[in-house]
């Protein structure tokens, strides 16, 4: 399976467990491997650190567990300081 294929299905497996995560981990930061909820932990960064130290550089999903998402703002490119290569 392609990489890209597998971050959808881990983002479906989030979508499809969301309102279970929420009751029991909202804030909280959830890792999702093979369609599977395998650790929860704090911060992205302690999640991606245990994560790669052990399985390794594989993909999976590191997701901070809220009702509504927020958009990521990035200053430079909000003020056309960065532009998206063509």
């Amino acid at each position: 399976m392609k990489k890209d294929n597998v971050l959808i299905n881990e983002l479906k497996t989030y979508e499809r467990l969301k309102e279970e995560l929420l009751k029991k981990y909202k804030g909280k930061v959830v890792v999702i491997k093979n369609g599977k909820l395998i650790d929860v932990y704090e911060s992205e960064e302690e999640a991606f650190k245990e994560v790669v130290k052990k399985y390794g550089p594989i993909p999976v999903l590191i997701k901070r567990v809220v009702r509504k998402e927020q958009p990521e703002q990035i200053p430079a490119y909000t003020y056309g300081l960065l532009s998206y290569p063509s």
